[in-house]
Order: C-alpha cells, then sequence, then structure tokens
C-alpha cells in the first residue's frame, strides 16, 4: 500500500511538472513578437524596434505636451484611428527636420566628447529641452532676450 502511494505521488509530481514544462514553452512563444515592416520611416531606422519606436512616441509627446494626432492624422476608412504612414500634415515634417538636428547635435557637438569606445549614438540634446511640454516654444524663447540683457549688459539686442 505505501509503494503505491509513493508510486502516485511520483506520477503526480511527474504529471505536474510535465504540464507547467509544456505550458512555460506554449507562453515564451507568445511573447515573441516579429519584427514590424514599418512603412514611411524617413528619419528613424526602418529596424528599430516597435517598443524603441514607441518609447520615442512618448517623448515625443511629453516633450511637446501633445498628442499622436499632432503630428498623425486620422485613417480614412476609420477615423478613430490613426494613420501613421500618411504624410498629410506639416507637423509631421517638421517633427522629421528637429529628430535630424538633435540627431546633428548630439553627433557633432557631444559625442566627440565622449569617451572611448563611443557610443552608437549620443542623446544629450533632445526636444524637451526647448520644448518644455509646449509645441511651439516661440513664446518661452522669446524672453531669453532679456535673460541675455541682464547677464550681459554691454550686448546690444
Amino acid at each position: 500500500m505505501k509503494n503505491n502511494v509513493s508510486l502516485f505521488l511520483l506520477i503526480a509530481v511527474m504529471a505536474i511538472g510535465l504540464m507547467a514544462f509544456n505550458s512555460f514553452e506554449s507562453d515564451t512563444s507568445t511573447y515573441y513578437e516579429p519584427q514590424p515592416t514599418w512603412k514611411n520611416l524617413k528619419v528613424l531606422p526602418q529596424n528599430i524596434s516597435k517598443d524603441s519606436l514607441f518609447g520615442l512616441m512618448d517623448n515625443y509627446s511629453l516633450s511637446l505636451g501633445v498628442k499622436c494626432s499632432h503630428c498623425h492624422v486620422p485613417q480614412k476608412k476609420d477615423p478613430t484611428k490613426l494613420d501613421f504612414a500618411s504624410d498629410e500634415k506639416i507637423e509631421k515634417h517638421i517633427a522629421r527636420g528637429m529628430i535630424t538636428m538633435t540627431n546633428e547635435i548630439n553627433e557633432n557637438y557631444f559625442k566627440p566628447h565622449f569617451p572611448d569606445p563611443k557610443p552608437a549614438q549620443v542623446y544629450v540634446a533632445d526636444c524637451v529641452m526647448c520644448h518644455r511640454g509646449n509645441p511651439n516654444p516661440k513664446a518661452y524663447l522669446s524672453n531669453m532676450e532679456k535673460m541675455y540683457h541682464q547677464y550681459m549688459p554691454a550686448s546690444k539686442q
């Protein structure tokens, strides 16, 4: 009788272990997502991961204090969704120019001063430095002349 209980427990433990192994194996396959094929990326790299792209977009959104619809138009077939590939909005073209500008600033003015081995990309200058949660920082930046005049009284505006 004791051997039967031991045998039963051994079989139960093995069955539970096998079920756990099988569920682990099938669960890991659901976490893998193939690299998306992006449509119309002109400045960002084509091989950017979904997480990285969404992280960048969230950063732009927070830095400018805007929602995705600031740069992206609604889809024609379903206006409740955005057409991320569309180039209809001028804001998207401006954003590409700004991304290029900050990449060039970081590459030319900050990366040379990083120690070797240098990273593939440097993020020192970014959107929030000027925008500070405002899509058009002109009003904020237009007051800079008053500050420079205070610190440099000899300067003529």
